[in-house]
């Protein structure tokens, strides 16, 4: 109403103006006031028609009504148009015209738009016969259009040539109507904003409430009280139909009444027809709309707008308003209220599926999975599922050998180890793991220098025994005969240990082989002791696999099965080899247990070497591919059932 009362203030003045034209133009006619006495009404009820529906329409649209209106309120206009500016403002663009289609050059205009662009105010030019190119004079009004005091816009006006009073007046009427389409813009922006921010509230309350009936009977009472009407319900999906989850102004009702047997029944014909229904119609839509006739027939109501909603494509509920029959819905309400559900409906039907019990939800899901599969579309589900019952069907009926796998190490099958003879020091290495030694070979020796000295002082000191010994026998002294005798064959024993003491600094191999371990070349110089190991040798032509089988498949391993090893050094050379002895004893590993199985490889090759790792693969027998699959994960399961029994 405020902004009804400030367009007709400004059309009063324009009316005060008129009156002043009175007393100085006596041509004026009193018809004329009547005539301006209609257009005030017109301004009115055009204002009071749109007050409660202009804002459902662009910017636009709203020009485009509101130049209309005023054209057929300016008596003679034959044109008229509004420009604005272009992007590169140099030139003016065309957003609205009267009549609408006529397609005549805008140049006529320019001048007059350009002089009321740059001066910010109306201007009048008068067109010569000759430059209207038509029997009459013309005037072309030009009148700049405000929004929050900047210019945006221009309305030029083409009218017949008339007496200047006549012309001044028509400018005070253009003037005028560009006031009120002013208010009419600001009230449109503003009423917009208002829209959003009912939307916006009412999506906060669908999120706001911790349990879905609460919420949903909040947002439907909000949104009956917001938008004037009596009951606003809302239901959802349920079998083959829709089932009442929430009403208006009411917590708790009883589901099986009459009145929400027959509100469920109009949702579920709207739903079934997928589209809104609005009975009584005031259109010509070809809808079913026989649910919808009984429900107003039987419980009094109005009118009744049916809205579905749903995701995806596919209808997961509906709401149902109702109204009384003096507030019927216009196709303007009609169109807010699909906005204001389309938005709500799936925050509503995503929180209602999340809170049903895990029974339903099941069953929704397999419901759905099945809709997929026997419905048209989804290819690549069913082809998928084919494939799968496909393979399942092989793995059932076909049969495979089953081997069990072992990590496995391939060790020599004996093995030697050359130890220190005595206490002393590393003087020279010859060799190091990985070389190949012939039986003899000097591996390396070990420091002599205290052996030489002693041998050297016992070789000595014999040399001075015997010549006592003969000095002796010369003074035929046998007492001192025997002595020096016995001391004679005691430095012979020392000298016989030294020299053996010197032989064994050498470290020679045992046999023809390999040395596994034994890296001494950067411990020239240190001690070693009596005994301790210094290198540890192995034949070259006899190996054994040691195998690393879990306690889960060791029940299925016998002595003399046969299998294959492939090393990762040789990942295409399959190597076959006899299981010859299972160890009883299990050993933890990697959180498991895992037993030890010895296997004698069959041939033999110069590539082995001890110490090689590699997978070995058991044969057992032929069984059911499907029970080789899956026998692990049944074994875990009975396990696990004997464990969880009480």
């Amino acid at each position: 109403m405020l902004l009804i009362s400030y367009l007709l203030c400004n059309q009063l003045l324009a009316f005060n103006q008129i009156v002043f034209y009175l007393d100085t133009e006596s041509s004026f006619s009193l018809s004329w006031l009547e005539e301006r006495i209609v257009n005030i009404m017109q301004l009115f009820f055009f204002c009071n028609s749109r007050k409660t529906r202009f804002h459902y329409y662009s910017m636009n649209q709203l020009t485009h009504h509101w130049l209309s209106t005023l054209c057929r309120m300016i008596k003679g206009a034959t044109r008229a148009i509004v420009f604005s500016p272009a992007p590169d403002k140099d030139s003016y663009i065309a957003t609205a015209t009267w009549p609408e289609g006529h397609n005549s050059s805008h140049e006529p205009f320019l001048p007059a738009v350009e002089a009321a662009f740059a001066k910010k105010r109306s201007v009048l030019l008068q067109l010569k016969n000759s430059e209207a190119k038509s029997a009459d004079a013309l005037d072309i009004i030009a009148a700049p259009l405000f929004l929050n005091e900047q210019l945006y816009g221009v309305i030029a006006v083409q009218l017949p040539s008339r007496t200047p009073t006549k012309q001044h007046v028509a400018i005070l009427q253009i003037e005028s109507a560009a006031v009120w389409l002013e208010a009419l813009i600001t009230q449109h922006s503003s009423t917009e904003k208002s829209q959003l921010v009912t939307i916006i509230e009412l999506v906060a309350s669908c999120l706001e409430h911790e349990h879905f009936q609460k919420a949903a009977t909040d947002v439907m009472t909000d949104l009956a009280t917001r938008l004037s009407c009596d009951r606003v319900s809302i239901g959802f999906v349920h079998g083959h139909g829709i089932r009442v989850e929430a009403v208006s102004h009411n917590a708790e009702f009883d589901r099986k009444g009459s009145l929400l047997r027959d509100i469920g029944e109009a949702m579920n014909e709207a739903m079934e027809q997928d589209t809104s229904i609005l009975y009584p119609e005031t259109g010509h839509a070809i809808l079913l709309s026989r649910c919808h006739a009984v429900l107003v027939r039987e419980h009094g109501i109005g009118t009744v707008l049916t809205l579905p909603f749903g995701a995806n494509g596919k209808i997961t509920g509906a709401v149902l308003v109702e109204r009384a029959a003096d507030r019927p819905f216009d196709q303007i309400t009609r169109t807010y209220f699909e906005q204001i559900v389309s938005l709500i409906g799936p925050l509503l039907a995503t929180r209602h599926r999340d809170e049903q019990k895990l029974a339903q939800r099941i069953y929704n899901s397999l419901k759905q999975l099945l809709a997929k599969l026997f419905g048209p579309g989804h290819i690549a589900l069913k082809l998928s599922l084919s494939s799968l019952i496909l393979c399942l069907t092989i793995l059932t009926f076909l049969s495979g050998d089953y081997r069990i796998t072992g990590s496995a190490r391939l060790e020599a099958q004996t093995q030697r180890v050359v130890v220190a003879p005595q206490d002393g020091y590393i003087a020279e290495v010859y060799v190091r793991p990985g070389d190949i030694i012939h039986d003899g070979d000097i591996l390396g020796t070990l420091d002599d220098k205290n052996l030489t000295l002693k041998q050297q002082q016992w070789s000595n000191q014999l040399e001075q025994l015997q010549t006592e010994h003969r000095d002796a026998l010369a003074r035929r002294e046998r007492s001192e005969v025997s002595i020096i005798k016995a001391r004679i064959l005691q430095a012979q024993a020392q000298l016989a240990l030294v020299s053996e003491q010197l032989a064994r600094t050498r470290l020679t191999a045992p046999f023809d082989g390999l040395i596994v371990s034994g890296d001494l070349s950067q411990a020239l110089g240190s001690p070693v002791e009596r005994g301790q190991i210094l290198f540890t040798t192995a034949p070259l032509d006899a190996y054994r696999v040691v195998l690393k089988i879990d306690e889960r498949d060791i029940g299925n391993v016998k002595k003399g099965q046969v299998g294959n090893l492939v090393l990762s050094g040789m990942p295409r050379t399959p190597w076959p080899f006899t299981v010859e002895k299972i160890t009883p004893v299990s050993i933890p590993a990697e959180g498991r247990n895992y037993f030890h199985v010895e296997a004698q490889i069959k041939k033999s090759s110069d590539l082995l070497r001890p110490g090689m790792e590699g997978i070995a693969k058991i044969e057992i027998d032929r069984r059911k591919l499907i029970w080789i699959l899956s026998h692990k994960l049944v074994d875990w399961m009975q396990l696990s059932f004997w464990a969880w029994r009480p």
